[in-house]
């Protein structure tokens, strides 16, 4: 058992044969998730909201997989990688802030094309920010409790209940 993963599941879940599955089943969430938000969120007065705020929130949490996730947590590699592959890959896109864009020039809003471009920008680069230090902030607290519980869990005095 490593964690409260059991070894069998962590080592399917390491096989570098385990990605293409996994970016699947993530970017089926991450689609999934991002169809629901267009639902909460219709546009307003022509301005696309739903794609703006995953954008911003996929930026945050990209950052969030890359910096902690992927690198202070014992996760395996291919879990990782799907969560950002997958999971934000599909929650996010590119595709629709073009296409929201391009229709906005196609109506004639050219403010409204400005304003959605410039939010964006500055706001999704934002949120990478604070994400990133987010991630650098939730890590020394973990990795030292993760260094210090390690051992300790392994040490033949902690087995025998003498401290």
């Amino acid at each position: 058992m490593r964690g409260n993963i059991p070894d069998a599941v962590d080592h399917a879940l390491r096989s570098p044969r385990s990605l293409a599955p996994l970016v699947l089943v993530m970017g089926f969430l991450g689609a999934t998730a991002r169809y629901a938000l267009e639902m909460l969120l219709p546009a307003q007065c022509g301005f696309p909201v739903a794609t703006l705020a995953v954008n911003i929130f996929g930026c945050f949490t990209l950052e969030i997989v890359n910096q902690f996730v992927a690198r202070r947590t014992s996760l395996p590699a291919p879990l990782v990688k799907s969560m950002g592959i997958g999971l934000i890959g599909a929650f996010t896109t590119i595709a629709a802030l073009s296409t929201e864009n391009l229709a906005l020039l196609q109506q004639g809003r050219f403010g409204m094309f400005v304003l959605y471009l410039g939010i964006t920008v500055f706001a999704t680069f934002g949120a990478a920010y604070a994400g990133k230090r987010a991630a650098d902030a939730m890590g020394p607290r973990y990795s030292v409790h993760h260094q210090l519980a390690a051992p300790q869990a392994d040490s033949p005095q902690n087995e025998s209940g003498a401290q």
